[in-house]
């Protein structure tokens, strides 16, 4: 493909991301079809399906991106640095009209692990993760660590964003920072 192609892809990709992102605003996730994408990026329906397979893949592709967006946040950050989930939580309430429509309708890839495995080895290099973490445990802890911060975006959301972002990195932080024994040895 050349540049040209490439451009224009982007841009077309774009149209029908702001139109998503419009009707979102205005409908609920049931409500909105192709058509009414089509209508508002002003594309033809045959444009639409040249790249997504319906509204439910639009709308998965999207939060990908989107988390994907987010993960980088944390890509030149300390291990677990507040500044970058301050970010991340600016970066959601941005983008909470999307996330809320897709929680309703898509729990399965929402801020995906694989975006924080990408860090792996630069978690598993950090000294003091070395201190508290054996060899092979980090896998575990990057699993467990982001269906927590899943589920702590999801009630966020679904409280409607009462805490500030900062606040909501405070929580976060608190929540590592204590390491409270959950088991009696």
């Amino acid at each position: 493909m050349n540049r040209i192609d490439n451009i224009r892809t982007k841009q077309t990709k774009e149209k029908i991301k702001s139109a998503l992102y419009y009707l979102i605003k205005r409908k609920s996730f049931n409500e909105i079809f192709v058509k009414d994408i089509c209508t508002i990026a002003c594309i033809n329906r045959s444009t639409f399906y040249q790249y997504y397979q319906d509204i439910n893949d639009l709308m998965i592709q999207t939060e990908n991106d989107l988390s994907h967006s987010m993960s980088e946040f944390f890509v030149d950050a300390p291990y677990y640095n507040r500044e970058s989930f301050i970010k991340m939580f600016e970066f959601i309430k941005e983008n909470a009209d999307f996330y809320i429509a897709y929680l309703k309708n898509n729990e399965g890839s929402f801020m995906a692990e694989n975006d924080f495995k990408s860090h792996k080895n630069k978690i598993e290099n950090n000294l003091t993760v070395k201190k508290d973490y054996k060899e092979n445990e980090i896998v575990y802890h990057l699993a467990f660590f982001s269906a927590g911060l899943k589920a702590i975006c999801k009630v966020w959301l679904s409280r409607g964003m009462i805490e500030t972002p900062e606040q909501m990195a405070d929580i976060i932080h608190n929540e590592y920072s204590k390491k409270v024994k959950f088991f009696n040895q």
